[in-house]
């Protein structure tokens, strides 16, 4: 296990949040589940909140050349064995990981919610890029004490995504858990707005800040990209409670215009500046005035915008949110 890691379980421990209990090498299942299932599984670190006994694993992706193994292990445990129904998985992704293989963990994160497993890849470190996670990873305990970044932010960030707020009809709603789930909601936001009901459902709502897509060179309102829908679990084995009719169209758990629609306007949990201030926080977005954006993504959102335009006013100064790892060639 490199330092880093074993350091990230030290200081998760440090700054465990009043009301909750830290553990690290939890064990997912005991000795006996172990030898049925043929592999042992420990978590970097359990969380467990006192009272309802709710409990978050979380794992540390630092380097590993195979992120998805832990996914993996994880819905194995739940497929097989009895599991508490709202036990969450956490993936916490650096920016060291191959894009390639964090992109497959992001989306097996989604599978598993649509499976009825409560799991998110959660970006860990997101404003460190993959340089200077390698070289916190080459340091010693010592040397990480002196010098190695603020964690607090990073437990935030597990509590604030796993964390749900409510929303009826058979929903519940997250905070978008990495830049991967954001660009599938952008690209689900354009294909429903091509629709005469989305259209229609959006009714030309004016819009100040932009999330960018740069695999399909697509933009989308931040705050219909920063939200995620999730199903509500209850059964121990993994199966949902019964669902309503329109469930299985929105099972790969992205935002829809017409869940959208239903978040109340002046419900500040779904306020503008609070989506754009989580993209730029907690997913490492960059936000950047229109006119001050690299020359390629600003010529890709006038393309863009120039057909949408009768359907998405511009308002105040447009800035649009570019991800992690983007560069302008």
């Amino acid at each position: 296990m490199a330092a880093l890691t074993r350091w990230l379980q030290s200081r998760f421990a440090a700054h465990c949040p009043s009301g909750w209990q830290c553990r690290a090498e939890a064990p997912l299942v005991n000795e006996a589940a172990s030898l049925r299932l043929g592999f042992g599984a420990r978590a970097d670190i359990l969380l467990e909140r006192e009272g309802d006994g709710r409990r978050i694993w979380v794992e540390f992706e630092v380097s590993r050349a195979d992120p998805v193994a832990n996914h993996a292990k994880f819905a194995t445990v739940r497929f097989f064995e009895r599991m508490p129904a709202d036990d969450v998985f956490v993936s916490m992704t650096s920016r060291h990981i191959v894009p390639g293989r964090a992109a497959l963990a992001a989306s097996t994160a989604v599978m598993m919610r649509a499976l009825g497993i409560p799991a998110f890849q959660v970006m860990l470190l997101p404003q460190i890029d993959g340089v200077g996670v390698r070289r916190f990873n080459s340091l010693s305990l010592e040397e990480l004490d002196r010098c190695g970044p603020d964690i607090a932010p990073e437990v935030a960030r597990v509590l604030d995504i796993t964390s749900a707020l409510a929303l009826g009809g058979g929903h519940r709603i997250h905070r978008a858990d990495n830049p991967w789930t954001v660009g599938m909601n952008v690209r689900r936001w354009n294909a429903e707005l091509a629709l005469p009901s989305g259209a229609a459902l959006w009714r030309r709502r004016a819009v100040q800040y932009f999330a960018f897509d740069p695999g399909s060179g697509l933009f989308a309102p931040s705050k219909f990209c920063a939200f995620i829908p999730g199903a509500v679990f209850r059964d121990a084995m993994g199966v949902a409670e019964p669902r309503p009719p329109e469930y299985h169209a929105r099972a790969v758990h992205l935002m829809t215009l017409d869940v959208y629609t239903r978040l109340d306007e002046g419900d500040a949990r779904f306020d503008g500046n609070i989506a754009r201030k989580h993209l730029e926080l907690n997913l490492g977005y960059r936000q950047r005035a229109l006119g001050d954006a690299a020359p390629r993504a600003r010529a890709a959102f006038e393309a863009w915008h120039a057909r949408v335009a009768a359907a998405v006013p511009l308002r105040g100064q447009t800035s649009i949110l570019i991800p992690p790892g983007y560069v302008d060639r």
